[in-house]
């Protein structure tokens, strides 16, 4: 159902712009947190609105913080590119980055629990909560926070799309 015209006005008398795009901002964003990207993407690519198409047009940024102080990690001035090469949070100066199984900072793919914010080597990963076979080994971090992040096991909670 579009509800806004190409003139940027509402098919429904009396109905707010802003509101209009309120809905479909909250509505793409609970498609999204449910793992429906392609049903997201759908809708904004065949919104009328320039506003919500614009949000094809945008990129992702991550922002990560310390898993110690919570504080944002800003890239290092020392990095010759200011990239996410972040070796250690400047506010309470603990190194980042680091697998949580081998201690060793990751270069490749880094993978982490959303619930506790550890995280490390996919493979590492892959060998503590899912083992050579993907049958499930363990549950809880490898760093002993307690928390019962199977990355395994949370992967496969998530409904599948055609995403």
């Amino acid at each position: 159902l579009q509800v806004v015209e190409p003139d940027n006005s509402t098919r429904l008398p009396g109905l707010e712009l802003n509101l209009v795009r309120e809905w479909y901002l909250a509505y793409i964003d609970l498609l999204q947190q449910m793992c429906l990207f392609t049903s997201a993407t759908y809708l904004i690519k065949k919104s009328l609105d320039p506003f919500i198409g614009a949000l094809n047009q945008q990129s992702t940024t991550i922002h990560e913080s310390c898993p110690r102080c919570g504080k944002a990690l800003q890239p290092s001035p020392s990095s010759p590119t200011h990239t996410s090469a972040i070796k250690a949070c400047q506010n309470c100066r603990r190194r980042v980055g680091l697998c949580f199984l081998c201690h060793e900072p990751v270069k490749g793919v880094f993978v982490w629990c959303p619930g506790c914010g550890h995280g490390g080597h996919l493979d590492h990963a892959l060998l503590w909560f899912g083992g050579p076979s993907g049958k499930t080994v363990r549950e809880v971090c490898p760093t002993g926070c307690g928390h019962r992040c199977n990355l395994i096991q949370s992967v496969s909670a998530f409904p599948r799309t055609d995403s």
